[in-house]
């Protein structure tokens, strides 16, 4: 399956906070729906435009709308429908937190993203496992 033709989150590959929230998602994803890739990763040149793609505090989830047409989410509607994805629980919680305003949202996803590098407390990133290598894009 091309790239183009899957659901990836792209994220900002040299952050702390960044990379343990892929690995959980990664975790959680128990039908591997999501692939993720780095924002400064080759995938995301072919996929996300530039602007997006030099706003490394942005999440861009690459998603399908319909069989042949994916549209890009950012921010918080990034994350919130990447969790309705993966389904279980996540799916029902993602789909309770839509309900709020987007404006709001992204504001709690900003404080959030700009807060990152605190939050993670300057922690390196480990190598991924076989299986999570896997599901990780160039």
């Amino acid at each position: 399956m091309k790239s183009a033709n899957r659901a990836i989150l792209f994220f900002d590959g040299d952050c702390g906070f960044c990379n343990r929230t892929i690995r959980f998602l990664i975790r959680q994803d128990k039908n591997k729906q999501l692939y993720f890739a780095p924002l400064q990763g080759i995938t995301a040149k072919a996929i996300v435009p530039l602007e997006h793609r030099q706003l490394l505090s942005t999440v861009v989830y690459h998603r399908a709308v319909t069989d042949k047409k994916y549209s890009l989410y950012t921010r918080s509607e990034a994350v919130l429908l990447a969790l309705v994805d993966i389904g279980g629980l996540w799916r029902i919680l993602a789909r309770g937190m839509r309900l709020f305003p987007l404006r709001f949202r992204d504001w709690c996803y900003d404080r959030i993203a700009n807060n990152r590098k605190h939050i993670s407390g300057g922690a390196t990133c480990k190598l991924p496992t076989k299986e999570e290598h896997a599901r990780i894009l160039p």
